[in-house]
């Protein structure tokens, strides 16, 4: 797997399977969490979307299906997610090595 950045000093890597160039997940530096991307999960583990965020940068959110919200942005309940899941890991944010890396 390699990393890509958008510039050297970027706050965010995406991680690429170079096998097959595959994306695998997005980071964002200093988060506890992982962006991964939907399609590498059969659809019968994919965990089910409960909402959807920041619908408000959109140019015309009405074209969102409406089978789940569709927020304008982040609300607290979901910051207070984020927040319990990272009292559960004891507040660290666990590093992940790549050994490669992919210049642009």
């Amino acid at each position: 797997m390699s990393e890509f950045r958008l510039s050297a000093d970027a706050g965010s890597r995406r991680v690429v399977a170079t096998c097959c160039n595959t994306p695998v997940f997005l980071e964002m530096k200093g988060a506890h969490w992982l962006s991964i991307y939907l399609h590498l999960w059969p659809d019968e583990a994919r965990p089910k979307a409960e909402l959807r965020t920041m619908a408000g940068d959109l140019p015309d959110a009405s074209k969102l299906p409406d089978d789940i919200a569709n927020l304008k942005s982040h609300t607290v309940s979901f910051y207070a997610k984020l927040l319990r899941a990272w009292i559960a890991m004891g507040f660290r944010n666990p590093k992940i090595e790549v050994m490669g890396k992919i210049v642009a």
